[in-house]
């Protein structure tokens, strides 16, 4: 039986007496084949869909970390919890003894963390954005990073022990070394 048959059979099956419509038929056939009549998108709209669906631990694999901290541990890769139903943008490389954890945050978060008081930024120049290492007034709190790509703003924080015990200079030293493959790492998978 040729298509027409077919079509015709399951007409009648269905209790149609003029066979299907040429436009229902042209419509089933694009709805099955995952067809759709809206406007394509335009390629900018497509590279930003795809970027904000690249997952960030994909970014760095836990070997450069690793090697980044010096560390004999192994590290793993996990994203974070959802918030309010949507899973931010961002992962945590973490072992039993240490941890770094990059993410996007909005950039009001951004300006706040690097225009805090007594916040002292270093310059680190890496990538086509902002780069800062942020340490903050308060000698206690670890320091952290903050990056710019495009019009995205992320937050960088690194735990050379989780027990506190390390000097600041170390988480340094580990997190320009992850800003030098993490920036560049981004910035081609956004575009």
């Amino acid at each position: 039986m040729n298509r027409k048959g077919a079509v015709a059979t399951i007409a009648e099956a269905r209790g149609l007496k003029n066979g299907l419509s040429p436009a229902l038929l042209l419509a089933g056939m694009l709805a099955v084949a995952g067809c759709s009549t809206a406007e394509p998108a335009d390629s900018a709209e497509r590279t930003t869909r795809a970027a904000a669906e690249a997952s960030a631990c994909s970014l760095l694999n836990a070997e450069d970390v690793r090697q980044a901290f010096g560390a004999t541990d192994s590290f793993t890769g996990t994203r974070p919890d959802a918030v309010d139903g949507r899973r931010p943008w961002g992962c945590t490389w973490g072992s039993r003894s240490s941890y770094a954890s990059v993410g996007e945050v909005s950039s009001e978060d951004y300006r706040a963390g690097i225009k805090a008081p007594g916040v002292r930024l270093v310059p680190q120049n890496i990538g086509s954005g902002d780069s800062f290492a942020v340490y903050p007034a308060d000698d206690h709190k670890p320091m952290g990073f903050a990056f710019t790509t495009g019009d995205r703003s992320y937050h960088l924080e690194v735990i050379p022990a989780r027990d506190g015990d390390y000097p600041r200079y170390e988480q340094g030293d580990i997190g320009t070394k992850l800003l030098r493959l993490l920036i560049p790492a981004i910035e081609s998978s956004r575009n």
